[in-house]
């Protein structure tokens, strides 16, 4: 698997630029870090990569808070 040197690069997993819009937009309307792992084990993402391939994305999900039953 390639690792992603930025936002425009494509692993064996995100072969399109559909493919990779996607992605971004489940990452951007995920409501906790929980939802953000399930994204990133559907596309067979570690979070290292994700962190190294997406460092805008991954500043993003860092605030989220770690499960979505927990409401203020």
């Amino acid at each position: 698997m390639d690792h992603f040197m930025d936002e425009h690069c494509h692993s064996d997993l995100l072969y399109s630029s559909r493919d990779l819009s996607s992605f971004c937009l489940e990452i951007h309307t995920a409501k906790s870090k929980v939802e953000i792992a399930k994204i990133l084990h559907g596309y067979n993402l570690s979070e290292e990569a994700f962190a190294d391939g997406f460092p805008d994305l991954a500043k993003t999900v860092q605030d989220l808070p770690d499960d979505t039953s927990i409401t203020s």
